[in-house]
């Protein structure tokens, strides 16, 4: 079997990087394999947590000189040792057996690239599995397996093929895949699908973050056109319907300003504006009878947002066309970056708004040694929730958190030594009490919580708790040793006797605190090893406490501390603590 080389290139990707890495590792079936990624001056932490899983994991790690996204891929070709290319964007996860199905394609010497198949992520957001869909459908009305356009993120090439043509053009933002794909067929090669390559691709999030890659698509699509002007009816993957979609709509806008200019001058205006308006309903009917379709093949209505997701698309890519005019017009070359650029660090409309939204809230992020974790941790939040404000508390690190602190662009305060997590929460408490904070998140600066699952949280302080504590209990893909596991259920069932409610997760750090329980906590949080000892504690005082389950997931980087010795001391102090808490009389501020 021939070898592969896998090529990811990364500009700010720490939010996937990891999973994508781990999902073409679990490729490897005996074969030559090298994974090259290509690190495009991240400033997110992707640069620190790359040399981390380097450290740990057979991956190469090449720094680019900033030039976008094809020219990062065109590093990682100039010295990849293998003669087949599988090219992987960083927010894409291959399936099981995507390598063996593309590399059996390129067996036939005339096909020069192999493209997988995008499977909808059922638990994605709404905008995203329309996305998908959107593809998926386009993907079903090609004819048997040949195409020409193969989709890079997702593909195979054969080196050679690439390297004939003269690699990719670094010139080109969205669209670099296009025109890899046309002059690849232009020098007499085949292009193929494999619909049994399954992978999943994080989408951008929320309505902005679609609209924002729309209006790429249609920039970078511009600039393909400009270079092969035949391919102005488009290809294979983008038909001539969808490229007619944004020209249909510039002349529906032209009619009706039209219209409206004419009925300023007092003119009839009716017969241009209907013009207009039968152009528009015709778009939107056609995307209709489409999302229709899809909705019907697929089996989930998310296709049924084809009409307004494609109307908001074709007024992207009418704004793409007149930027890309003027700039034109003004003499002014195109750049990678007039289309592809890095995400913005904002959350989408698709996060809830619950009470909590005219709150001040603070995350609070207790951590001992967690330097390549924390920028990964703090891009997570900002995306997710970008009102909260961040507080770390480093508990006298030994490691470079301290330097990393200041690049943050977050709130952080230093122990002088260890303290342990409940010293560290007390004193990120005492802060947000005297600033006034009405809620605080805790969550661990390993990557163990998950952002997405903050909502949950909120939720449950909306209907009157005190405390909402994360539970884990329903996540079976975490792996922990027997005794840890042994310990956690005894503590569980001890816990839930004396507080009378069923406890779960007895470990879970991932809380969420109101007003009275910032204010309690803030001079009366446990030290030491605090999770279970805060059950005890909350119990005892009176405030309202429930669990609402969370997906939980492996730290990013580094080894946990709760090792089963660890947890065994934590136990046997526990144990101490359900024999002395329930005698101590409340502290007064808890029923105030």
């Amino acid at each position: 079997m021939k070898g592969v080389s896998f090529v990811v290139p990364v500009h700010n990707g720490a939010l996937w990087i990891r999973e994508c890495l781990q999902a073409i590792l679990a490729q490897a079936d005996g074969r030559p394999m090298e994974v090259i990624v290509v690190d495009d001056h991240s400033t997110d932490g992707s640069s620190e947590l790359l040399q981390q899983l380097a450290v740990a994991w057979p991956v190469r790690v090449v720094t680019a000189e900033r030039r976008g996204a094809a020219a990062a891929i065109n590093t990682g070709i100039a010295v990849a040792r293998h003669p087949i290319v599988c090219q992987i964007d960083q927010d894409v996860f291959v399936q099981t057996g995507w390598m063996r199905v593309v590399t059996e394609a390129l067996d036939d010497p005339q096909v020069a690239a192999a493209q997988g198949y995008y499977s909808t992520d059922p638990g994605a957001t709404l905008y995203a599995r329309a996305m998908n869909l959107d593809l998926e459908q386009r993907y079903d009305a090609i004819d048997g397996n040949e195409t020409d356009h193969v989709c890079t993120g997702n593909s195979a090439y054969r080196a050679d093929a690439l390297r004939r043509i003269g690699l990719f053009d670094d010139a080109l933002g969205y669209g670099y895949d296009n025109d890899v794909s046309y002059r690849l067929r232009a020098a007499g090669y085949r292009l193929v699908i494999c619909r049994t390559a399954r992978s999943v691709h994080r989408w951008r999030e929320g309505f902005s973050g679609y609209l924002l890659q729309q209006y790429g698509f249609g920039y970078g699509r511009l600039d393909v056109v400009a270079k092969h002007p035949l391919r102005v009816s488009g290809d294979f993957v983008a038909p001539a319907a969808m490229m007619a979609h944004p020209l249909l709509m510039s002349i529906a806008i032209a009619a009706w300003l039209a219209a409206a200019a004419v009925g300023l001058a007092g003119g009839d205006w009716h017969d241009v504006a209907l013009a207009g308006t039968a152009i528009f309903a015709s778009l939107v009917l056609e995307r209709l009878a489409a999302g229709l379709a899809a909705a019907w093949r697929f089996g989930t209505p998310a296709a049924l947002l084809f009409p307004a997701l494609h109307v908001a698309r074709d007024l992207a890519w009418v704004a793409a066309i007149a930027v890309w005019s003027a700039r034109r017009a003004h003499g002014r070359p195109s750049l990678p970056s007039h289309s592809m650029y890095s995400r913005p660090a904002v959350a989408g409309p698709n996060i809830p708004v619950h009470a909590t939204g005219r709150k001040r809230i603070l995350c609070l992020l207790p951590a001992y040694n967690e330097a390549p974790n924390l920028p990964v941790v703090v891009e997570e939040i900002r995306r997710r929730h970008p009102r909260f404000d961040v507080l770390v508390v480093d508990d006298g690190s030994t490691d470079g958190t301290a330097a990393i602190l200041p690049q943050l662009g977050v709130r952080w305060m230093r122990l002088p030594e260890r303290m342990g997590i409940g010293t560290a929460m007390r004193a990120g408490l005492r802060y947000a009490e005297r600033v006034g904070y009405d809620i605080v998140i805790r969550m661990d600066g390993d990557g163990q919580h998950r952002a997405d699952d903050v909502d949950q949280l909120l939720a449950a302080l909306d209907d009157g708790a005190d405390v909402v504590l994360g539970s884990r209990f329903a996540e079976s893909a975490l792996r922990r040793s027997w005794l840890v596991q042994l310990v956690q259920r005894v503590l569980a069932v001890c816990l839930s006797t004396l507080t009378g409610k069923r406890v779960t997760d007895p470990t879970s750090g991932f809380c969420a605190l109101g007003a009275r329980a910032v204010r309690v906590l803030a001079e009366h949080h446990p030290t030491g090893y605090p999770e279970p000892e805060l059950r005890l504690f909350l119990s005892n005082n009176g405030l309202r406490t429930v669990e609402v389950p969370v997906s939980g997931r492996s730290r990013f980087v580094g080894k946990t501390s709760l090792t089963p010795k660890r947890m065994t001391a934590a136990g046997a102090r526990v144990m101490l603590a359900m024999l002395v808490v329930p005698f101590r009389g409340r502290v007064e501020s808890a029923d105030d």
